[in-house]
C-alpha cells in the first residue's frame, strides 16, 4: 500500500438531545433531522464506520488491511475514535464500562473519553463522579433517586478539558445555556454506554442500565476534576497536549497561525475544526479529516487552522 495521506469521511447520528449547529458550522450535508454527533474517526463494522474516501472502503476494513504496514499497530481493531457533538437538551447520566465487563455482557469494549469545548467555551459546572463512599451506599442513593446527594458537581474553567476513565459517572443536569456550543471528544473505539438516569424521558430507544451501572461504577469516585492542557509554542503553531496514555490514546490540538513542521512516529488522524490550510500537498478544509500513516515523516503545515489529532501508542 502506497504511503500517502488519506481522507476520511465522517458519519452522522441523530439523537433526541441533538441540534443542527454541526450542520451549519462544518457545512455537513445530511438528511438527518439533526446531527447530535459527527463521527470523524470511528470503525465499528455494521454499526458506525467512516469511509476512506480515496479507496471507498470502510475504515474498519482499511485498518484490517493495513494495520501492520500503515498503522504499525497490533490491536485487533482500530483503537481510537473522535467525534464532534452539539446538544440542545440534557444528556443522560451515564458511564462507560471497562473492556472486560463490556465484552462479557454486551460484546463490545468499554470506552475512555476526553472532551474539549470547541466553540463558546466558558466557565461552568460539570457532573463528574459521585459522593457515595461504598457500592452499597451508591445503590441505596440510586434506589431513593437522591440525585442531589449522589451526583458530584465540579467547577470547569474555560480552556480546560475533561478526561473520563471507564466507570466514571458523568452527564448533564441542565439544558445547555448556549445551544450552539460544540464539543470535540477523543475516545477509545467503542459505542457502549450505560444509562443511570434519563430525566424520565421514557424513550424506548434509550433504556436504562441501573444494575450494570451499580456493577461497574467506580467507588469511590470523588477526586476526578477537569484538567489544564500542556501548551507548547513552536515555530508557526501551538501544540496543545491533552492525554498521552499508552494503551489508551494520544490527543492534542495544533493551532496553526502561519505554518510549521510537525512529526510523530505513530499513525495519526487530523481533523480540521477551524479555518483551513494544507498538510504537505493536501488541502484540508473545515470538517475534513486526514489519516497520516505511522513513520510518515515531516508534515508541512500551512494556512490558518486548528487541527484536532488522535493517535495511539501500544
Amino acid at each position: 500500500m502506497e504511503k500517502k495521506l488519506y481522507y476520511i469521511e465522517p458519519v452522522f447520528e441523530s439523537k433526541l438531545w441533538g441540534g443542527n449547529t454541526l450542520k451549519k458550522y462544518f457545512n455537513f450535508n445530511t438528511d438527518l433531522e439533526n446531527i447530535a454527533l459527527a463521527y470523524h474517526v470511528i470503525a465499528l463494522p455494521n454499526h458506525l464506520d467512516c469511509n476512506v474516501k480515496d479507496l471507498n472502503i470502510p475504515l474498519s476494513e482499511f485498518y484490517q488491511r493495513n494495520k501492520n504496514e500503515l498503522f504499525k499497530c497490533d490491536r485487533e481493531a482500530l483503537p481510537v475514535r473522535t467525534d464532534s457533538s452539539n446538544a440542545v437538551d440534557k444528556l443522560s447520566i451515564q458511564l462507560h464500562p471497562n473492556d472486560e465487563y463490556g465484552l462479557k455482557h454486551d460484546n463490545m469494549a468499554g470506552k475512555v473519553e476526553s472532551t474539549i469545548v470547541l466553540t463558546h467555551d466558558e466557565n461552568g459546572k460539570k457532573l463528574m463522579g459521585h459522593h457515595a463512599k461504598t457500592r452499597e451506599e451508591f445503590k441505596q442513593l440510586v434506589e431513593k433517586k437522591d440525585w442531589d446527594t449522589l451526583f458530584r458537581i465540579v467547577d470547569y474553567k474555560k480552556g480546560q478539558f475533561t478526561h473520563l476513565p471507564t466507570g466514571t459517572l458523568h452527564g448533564s443536569l441542565e439544558v445547555p445555556e448556549n445551544k450552539e456550543s460544540i464539543h470535540f471528544t477523543f475516545e477509545t473505539n467503542s459505542d457502549l454506554t450505560y444509562r443511570l438516569y434519563d430525566f424520565d424521558r421514557n424513550d424506548p430507544n434509550r433504556p436504562l442500565h441501573v444494575e450494570k451501572i451499580i456493577d461497574t461504577v467506580n467507588v469511590p469516585d470523588n477526586e476526578i476534576n477537569p484538567l489544564d492542557p500542556v501548551i507548547e509554542s513552536r515555530e508557526g503553531y501551538r501544540l496543545i497536549k491533552y492525554v498521552d496514555e499508552k494503551g489508551i490514546f494520544t490527543s492534542f490540538q495544533l493551532e496553526v497561525s502561519s505554518g510549521g513542521i510537525y512529526n510523530m512516529d505513530e499513525f495519526v488522524f487530523l481533523t480540521c475544526v477551524n479555518g483551513e490550510g494544507r498538510i504537505n500537498d493536501y488541502d484540508i478544509k473545515l470538517g475534513e479529516t486526514i489519516f497520516v500513516p505511522a513513520k510518515f515523516g515531516d508534515l508541512k503545515l500551512s494556512g490558518k487552522m486548528k487541527l484536532c489529532g488522535i493517535s495511539y501508542k501500544g
